[in-house]
């Protein structure tokens, strides 16, 4: 009984954050359209306005989209395509895919490791592996580094992202993978975050029976880990 009103309330105060985070976008496009339609912008402000409205509206598109994701996660009995992987060799794709990314921020972007094989999904090992790396471009400091190392130790195959960024205080890192939860909501918001991302890690690793660590110092930098089961290949 108690499980299923937790269960309850997890699902109200995720769809209240949900309209929450919603809404914000939404207004702001609203409220630039209305200041287009009553022709109440001039010639030097259109970009500025334009860029605005683009701006929310990716921001809403990548809102969406992560619920979205998270939506198919919650529901395990949709089809997973499990096959033999070498997470290494997906680990170099996802880096190659962030390394404009990366330069736009003057971040470097280093993969290292040894072929490991898992038994996993691919579409959602890739998308793991993705917000991983947002996360870790979108919180660093300018000429930082971002390692992604791959490696096996006593028989499990175990993929690392490190960072040099702001890192997470103690108070913090034990709710990092909640939805909608940012330690810094300003600087979540201005880098694109929609605060799901690690949620949907915490998800995608739950279905591959992987443990998550965390490793966070303010100031120095976060490095997360994930630890797949030993490969039966």
């Amino acid at each position: 009984h108690e499980n299923i009103l937790a269960a309850a309330k997890s699902r109200q105060d995720f769809t209240a954050n949900v309209s929450h985070e919603l809404k914000t976008p939404i207004t702001a496009i609203s409220g630039y359209a209305e200041l287009i339609e009553n022709r109440l912008i001039d010639s030097e402000a259109e970009v500025h306005v334009a860029s605005q409205i683009r701006h929310n509206a990716d921001r809403l598109l990548s809102l969406v989209t992560d619920i979205i994701q998270l939506s198919e996660l919650d529901h395990r009995e949709l089809p997973r395509k499990f096959e033999q992987l070498d997470l290494f060799s997906v680990a170099r794709e996802c880096v190659n895919e962030h390394v404009l990314m990366a330069s736009q921020r003057n971040i470097k972007l280093i993969c290292s490791g040894t072929s490991a094989g898992i038994n996993a999904d691919r579409r959602l090992v890739r998308e793991m592996i993705d917000n991983l790396l947002q996360n870790a471009i979108r919180y660093n400091k300018e000429n930082g580094t971002v390692k992604v190392h791959v490696t096996i130790e006593n028989g499990h195959p175990m993929i690392s992202v490190e960072d040099t960024g702001i890192g997470i205080p103690m108070e913090h890192q034990n709710r990092i993978f909640e939805r909608f939860y940012r330690v810094d909501k300003s600087r979540s918001k201005e880098t694109g975050g929609t605060g799901l991302g690690l949620a949907i890690v915490k998800h995608i690793v739950a279905q591959h029976d992987a443990e998550l660590n965390l490793e966070s110092t303010p100031g120095e930098g976060t490095k997360i880990t994930v630890s797949f089961p030993v490969y039966q290949g």
